[in-house]
């Protein structure tokens, strides 16, 4: 009865579990996402940023690991023999055994069955490599750290770099959906004056090659978009599928780039150096636990266990006689010699040590380069800022010119549209060059170690 109501009620419950493994939670976002709410999603969701994580959550397992070795260890035992032939053992002859001294003896000593069970326990008392060992994994700890950190800022820079590069795609797509607009009004009035004959049939045809050519380059910027869209939530670590809007505040942009504050470079504040001088103690700790091959070690023990001897086996009769057996002790290992490795491991240790120097002096190097390019990228890209700033202003300065011309009939409807087409055009690459201060200020907070001032 109760068989069938088992069977009963699982098969109750496989329709829920079958629904529940196929329904998928639909991620909703804000919308529009800010690049601050951005990266906070990415940190929340990036696989190798949570994998980094894991890493500093295995250390400070490995360092109670090693902890452990340290405390007493205890371990129980059992021991069954059954000699088919007991060990024979040779004594001289003479004495209690009889015979002359010259005769020897073979005498069995033991008995067939025997069982042992008992309780081992041994205790580190005293050794180097191990107090050595719980600082490094005291060390290793901080480096996983720094490793999580150093994922972080790369998710951060990742995030950011991604996110800026798909706005800037879509204000491309804004403009060439405003060119064309622009195309199609112009085509339309074109195509009348040709009917009336005050138009040239060449200058329709320009006009509908540079609208065929224009909206086959926004088909192909769709593509561009869409695939910069996936790698963006690739690393956020959503769904590709998910739906997000951006935003594509230039205010807000241009709110950063004024008051953006250019920080001193100072290497110590770069995570990369950080986890190289971590590095630097590790080995340290790599060559003392090396030197420590020579040091001795002490160990303590005990051994507590009841015997039973029998002819045959008979071991479950409860009358049968238990010997009890308990012993402590120490053991000190010396070593002495082992044919020069612990000298020729320590030279290796030390060569990687140097290789170290040298590898920061490089990484030291390749920072103070990254951040002068950083320099440099942003003066310049700020120095084109102004300039476009100073052509949007003029641009529209034109079209208001041309507007009131041809209000008053002094300009053809073709310098009409000329004029909003070089507004719209200075508008975007004031726009994109906007961007491109923001990158360029990305690759200075990169270089200086302070990308997380993006998330506070």
């Amino acid at each position: 009865m109760f068989r069938k109501s088992l069977i009963y009620a699982f098969t109750l419950l496989i329709p829920g579990v079958l629904s529940a493994q196929n329904s998928v939670p639909e991620l909703s976002f804000p919308e529009p996402l800010t690049l601050k709410e951005t990266i906070q999603i990415g940190l929340e969701n990036n696989r190798n940023y949570q994998k980094a994580l894991m890493d500093e959550d295995k250390a400070k397992y490995q360092r109670n690991e090693i902890r452990g070795a340290g405390l007493p260890q205890i371990s129980a035992y059992g021991d069954y023999n059954n000699f088919i032939d007991v060990y024979p053992q040779a004594i001289p002859g003479g004495g209690f055994f009889g015979g002359s001294p010259e005769d020897i003896n073979v005498i069995a000593f033991g008995v067939p069955q025997t069982l042992k069970a008992g309780f081992q326990l041994n205790q580190l008392i005293y050794s180097n490599s191990y107090l050595i060992g719980l600082k490094a994994a005291k060390t290793g700890e901080e480096f996983y750290r720094l490793l999580a950190e150093q994922s972080e800022e790369d998710v951060i820079h990742e995030i950011s770099m991604s996110y800026l590069g798909v706005l800037q795609l879509e204000l491309q797509r804004e403009n060439l959906l405003a060119t064309i607009g622009e195309l199609e009004g112009l085509e339309k009035i074109l195509q009348a004056q040709y009917e009336n004959d005050l138009a040239r049939k060449v200058d329709l045809n320009r006009v509908k090659v540079n609208l065929t050519s224009v909206k086959a380059e926004l088909e192909n910027l769709d593509i561009a978009i869409f695939q910069s869209e996936g790698y963006l939530k690739l690393v956020m670590g959503i769904p590709v599928d998910t739906e997000i809007a951006l935003d594509s505040k230039i205010t807000d942009m241009n709110h950063m780039v004024n008051e953006f504050q250019i920080a001193e470079l100072d290497v110590n504040n770069r995570k990369d150096l950080q986890v190289l001088g971590v590095q630097e103690k590790l080995y340290e700790y790599e060559y003392k636990n090396i030197k420590a091959e020579h040091m001795p070690q002490l160990v303590g023990f005990a051994d507590f266990n009841k015997s039973a001897f029998s002819q045959e086996f008979d071991f479950v009769n409860t009358n049968h006689a238990w010997y009890q057996g308990f012993l402590v002790g120490l053991k000190l290992e010396i070593p002495i010699f082992n044919g020069g490795q612990t000298k020729y491991k320590a030279a290796q240790s030390k060569v990687t040590a140097q290789q170290l120097q040298l590898d920061k002096l490089q990484a030291t190097d390749a920072a103070e380069l990254e951040y002068q390019n950083a320099l440099k990228k942003y003066y310049n890209s700020l120095s084109t800022l102004r300039s476009l700033e100073s052509n949007l202003t003029l641009a529209n300065d034109v079209l208001s010119e041309t507007e009131l011309l041809y209000k008053e009939s002094l300009s053809p409807l073709t310098d009409l549209l000329a004029a909003e087409a070089s507004e719209r055009q200075a508008q975007a690459n004031y726009n994109n060059q906007i961007i491109q201060v923001r990158l360029a200020q990305l690759e200075i907070l990169k270089s200086t170690g302070t990308i997380k001032n993006l998330i506070q």
